[in-house]
């Protein structure tokens, strides 16, 4: 089938669904205040997801409406943009939500069935709580000198760039901090190198997050439209020879392949006693399959089955890589933009590091000032900026605060109906003046420090930030992230010096996938002059 007939199913199905929206019959919803769409067919989805600087129209909305608001999707479909703590908290930590039919359906393409993400119910609460083993507290601690090594060779590499440019010419930070989280998930994961993962593996998933980054007006309808199709339309489309499908499925297939052959060589491994490294750390697999790697013995059963280990491996590296390649780069990007707080960060990493070489159970939990940056920064910068849910039943929406709607009503909670989309507004929420203060949109790590930080109703696992969603939902790698931040962090604000680029100003954040720093050309980059302290 060509791309012009693709084309016109798709518009078929446009016209389709948004008959369909016209005959619903109208809820509380259409009467919260809201912004005035100037399309009906896009609604505010471009404003919302296209602007020149991601949040450009989501925090003047917010300011103007406040933290509970109704926007427009597009064929004119009704959505709350919600911030408000209290109602956040509903939506998170009941059963009365899932994931919104665009991720659900995107999930369906990209994950494999049995991947913990995809997954609802009893099925997802027993994977998560058989997968908790590998990203534990005491687990992640182990993960630490594995951390340290993939760190050490980011500072290689910087090394050799700063020895082959001048001390004026920039670097692309992006695609160095991108292959140091691919590296730390491999190594972490299943002990592998990334060179062990193999061409075909390394450069589908580099086009995955190229595919992911490409977010368009026509992506917008797509999505807008594939998410009302039934469940096997949608899969008979995603089964056409388009390119973009190919790179998809290709990513499922391949991350299946890596998982099972890691897990067929740690079994065999283990059968016929090969002599481990005595340094050996177990990684995530080795213990969701119940293997210790010092040890020459057969592995007591494990909780998963090994298919069932094997599908989590695509969401671990699509997932995991992506975020925290977006967290980090914006952390630099920070500390280029703010100099005095680099040196004051430099000088604790410094202090920090004559203790850390004494102590072999060195934690960088103790780093005030590191650590208030990491909290700043996912602030500031949540990779995942938004999050779409549906009610799966008819439901009523707590409020901190009431809001009036159009008809003069004043609501103290708003009934929601099911199949009502509500969106996490991530970034909204770590923006909410009344919440954060009046800087709210300001780089402070201080609030970290000084107790300005909001410390009302907990919602996250990690300093009251949504950064790592929260609830039956909440990110199972969050510990994984942070971690990866702090060692990564210390290692580079330690050896080296950053500084913007004299094309930095330039740089806008957009969400696509995650929020990524988005260059002139519309690709993804983050150069920064790099400098060898």
């Amino acid at each position: 089938m060509d791309d012009k007939l693709v084309a016109v199913s798709l518009l078929l199905s446009c016209c389709l669904c948004s008959y369909c929206f016209l005959l619903r019959r109208k809820s509380i919803v259409a009467r919260i205040p809201g912004p005035p769409a100037s399309s009906w067919v896009f609604g505010h989805m471009k404003d919302f997801l296209l602007p020149d600087q991601y949040g450009d129209f989501e925090y003047g909305w917010q300011r103007e409406y406040g933290p509970v608001y109704r926007i427009k999707g597009c064929f004119g479909e009704d959505r709350l943009m919600v911030s408000d703590p209290m109602a956040l908290q509903h939506v998170l930590n009941t059963n009365l939500f899932a994931h919104g039919p665009s991720l659900e359906q995107s999930m369906t393409l990209v994950f494999d069935a049995q991947a913990v993400m995809a997954a609802h119910g009893e099925t997802h609460k027993r994977l998560r709580a058989a997968l908790q083993v590998g990203f534990s507290a005491s687990a992640v601690r182990r993960y630490q000198p594995l951390f340290q090594n993939v760190a050490r060779g980011v500072t290689e590499r910087l090394d050799k760039v700063c020895a082959l440019l001048d001390s004026t010419t920039p670097t692309d930070i992006l695609p160095i901090m991108s292959e140091a989280s691919l590296n730390s998930m491999s190594q972490v994961l299943m002990g592998y190198s990334t060179e062990k993962l193999g061409k075909d593996f390394v450069s589908n998933n580099s086009k995955v997050m190229a595919l992911a980054a490409a977010e368009s007006e026509q992506q917008i309808l797509a999505s807008a439209v594939s998410s009302h199709l039934p469940l096997w339309c949608w899969r008979a489309i995603t089964q056409l020879p388009i390119a973009g499908f190919d790179i998809i499925r290709n990513a499922k297939v391949f991350a299946k392949r890596v998982g099972r052959k890691a897990i067929a060589e740690k079994l065999n491994a283990a059968r016929e006693g090969v002599a481990i490294d005595p340094q050996a750390r177990a990684d995530v697999f080795d213990l969701l399959l119940n293997i210790d790697p010092t040890l020459s013995k057969k592995p007591p059963k494990a909780a998963l089955t090994q298919e069932e280990i094997a599908s989590q491996t695509g969401i671990l590296f699509i997932a995991g890589e992506d975020t925290t390649t977006s967290a980090l780069v914006f952390a630099l990007l920070e500390l280029a933009d703010h100099q005095q707080f680099q040196d004051e960060l430099r000088a604790e990493v410094h202090q920090f590091a004559k203790i850390k070489s004494d102590d072999a159970e060195f934690s960088y939990d103790n780093m005030p000032l590191l650590n208030a940056f990491i909290k700043e920064t996912l602030r500031r910068n949540a990779p995942g900026s938004f999050n779409d849910r549906a009610a799966i039943v008819d439901t009523v929406l707590p409020l901190t605060q009431p809001i009036r709607i159009s008809n003069g009503e004043v609501l103290q909670q708003i009934p929601i109906r099911k199949g009502q989309i509500v969106t996490v507004a991530t970034a909204s929420y770590h923006r909410n003046e009344t919440l954060w203060g009046d800087d709210a949109h300001e780089f402070r790590p201080s609030r970290w420090l000084d107790g300005t930080a909001y410390h009302g109703r907990a919602l996250g696992p990690y300093a009251n930030l949504l950064t790592f969603l929260g609830g039956q939902r909440v990110c199972l790698g969050w510990r994984f992230a942070l971690l990866e931040m702090q060692v990564v962090l210390f290692e580079l604000v330690g050896n080296f010096r950053f500084t913007p680029s004299k094309d930095g100003h330039r740089l806008r954040s957009q969400f696509a996938n995650s929020l990524m720093p988005i260059l002139p050309d519309g690709n993804r980059g983050a150069p920064l002059t790099v400098t060898r302290c």
